[in-house]
């Protein structure tokens, strides 16, 4: 449901900066002894249009969680900084804590807008001019009026060469009486969102191989995203948008115990791979757990086309199991990724867990979204197959203030899919939990991937 924003009308000549009249007026009996003020550090904010790699025409340092350091180094005027904000009604005073070079004038627009391209807000304009002092100043805006809780974009553009010559702070925002709240986000990312696949259907929860899909439709696909589509105790796979050319599958497996942390893990605890398919890149990785991660980089999948994925677990004698998967992209033949061995470890699979998660703080205004759906899982010791057609919701941040912008549940263009979306600065949405079981075994018969593994394991002797 959305409601009208507005903005109060205003127009005034202010400290440091002077406003045309287009929408903005100052009010200083906001700023009385009952007030309160919010600071957004600059550093809260994006670079648009959004381009890949460090130089952006305006450094924007990340910051986590409440680090200030300054907007500086803004030497293109057609780099715009953009802030999202999460307000709640109120009156507020608006000024800006920067510093510009003395005997410069610096033209800008400002234009404010509701986040949400389904809000009824008419975007508004000014066109201001920072004046510069070669000291740290308030530049004082002026006062807005919010009549409803939600995200609001704040787009600064430079109207001229900025010559280097401005270096913003932090956002102030006074709130006459005490009413009224502004947050910036604590990340420039999005939220992390999550599906934990079970079944209604009778089964034992103990699986040797597991099934799933995913498509990410057109415009679904910012770089940085992680699509997760079969995740389980020891490790996870799925796809990465890693650039405009790399598109890859990504397969990554624990250690028994994190090498970066703990002092005690031994060789023993180290998982080893078995074996590789002919274009898959192995290497180690840390930073979450550490392990043996590998993945193709050249398997461009596509957006509006489905990815398969199929993973097999194999315990051994010696207390250990062999993970391995494939992948296959939309109708072409099936990609052997690689087998890992994992030690100190006698468990099947007890079901998966999927996610959509932002590695790339640059571009985290940006929506991801992914379909995930036909889920299954094959019963250890020879049993059937079983469809996955429940899931329980999780997410990584979701507080009052902060990141709400996600989507998880059945999708509403297909009952039969699941999906997740994350990011846009968007209402939540959170639609039904479950879908019809489904009818189709997705692989009738599995004999060429148990060869491989059996393959792979030959192959792991031969090197010992």
């Amino acid at each position: 449901m959305h409601t009208k924003r507005h903005w109060k009308p205003f127009t005034a000549t202010c400290l440091g900066l002077s406003l045309m009249t287009l929408g903005f007026s100052l009010n200083p009996g906001l700023a009385g002894a009952q007030s309160k003020t919010f600071t957004v550090p600059a550093n809260k904010g994006y670079v648009l249009p959004f381009t890949a790699g460090r130089h952006q025409g305006v450094s924007v340092p990340v910051g986590y969680p409440e680090t200030i350091r300054p907007v500086s180094k803004w030497t293109d005027k057609t780099k715009s900084v953009v802030w999202y904000l999460y307000q709640e009604p109120g009156d507020y005073n608006f000024s800006f804590d920067g510093q510009v070079d003395k005997g410069i004038d610096l033209p800008f627009e400002l234009s404010i807008s509701d986040a949400d391209p389904a809000g009824q807000f008419n975007e508004q304009h000014q066109r201001i001019t920072f004046k510069g002092s070669g000291s740290r100043d308030t530049f004082t805006v002026g006062s807005i009026a919010i009549a409803d809780t939600g995200y609001y974009r704040y787009e600064l553009k430079p109207k001229a060469d900025p010559k280097n010559a401005i270096t913003l702070h932090s956002l102030f925002f006074t709130a006459e009486n005490g009413k009224g709240e502004v947050h910036q986000t604590d990340y420039q990312s999005s939220p992390s969102v999550h599906l934990s696949f079970s079944s209604t259907a009778p089964t034992t929860k103990s699986y040797d191989w597991i099934y799933g899909e995913i498509l990410v439709p057109k415009g679904g696909d910012p770089l940085a995203t992680y699509y997760e589509s079969l995740g389980f105790y020891r490790g996870y796979m799925g796809i990465q948008t890693n650039s405009d050319q790399e598109r890859r599958v990504l397969f990554s497996v624990w250690d028994s115990k994190d090498a970066e942390k703990d002092k005690s893990i031994q060789q023993s605890d180290l998982v080893t791979l078995v074996a590789k398919g002919p274009g898959t890149v192995t290497n180690n990785f840390g930073g979450e757990g550490t392990g043996g991660q590998c993945y193709n980089p050249n398997a461009n999948w596509e957006t509006g086309k489905p990815v398969h994925f199929l993973m097999n677990v194999l315990p051994d004698s010696n207390g250990s199991v062999v993970i391995s998967a494939w992948y296959q992209i939309d109708t072409k033949p099936w990609v052997y990724v690689a087998s890992w061995r994992a030690p100190k470890e006698k468990r099947y699979f007890d079901g998966y867990y999927s996610f959509i998660e932002n590695y790339g703080y640059t571009n985290g205004w940006m929506r991801r979204m992914a379909y995930y759906y036909n889920a299954w899982g094959k019963q250890s010791g020879g049993g059937d197959w079983v469809s996955f057609n429940r899931v329980r919701f999780s997410h990584t941040d979701g507080k009052p203030g902060q990141r709400v912008d996600y989507e998880q549940g059945v999708s509403p263009a297909y009952p039969d899919r699941f999906y997740m979306a994350s990011g846009g600065y968007t209402p939540t949405k959170l639609t039904a939990n479950e879908i019809p079981l489904g009818k189709q075994i997705p692989i009738k018969d599995l004999t060429s991937f148990k060869k491989q593994v059996q393959d792979a394991l030959k192959e792991e002797v031969k090197r010992q």
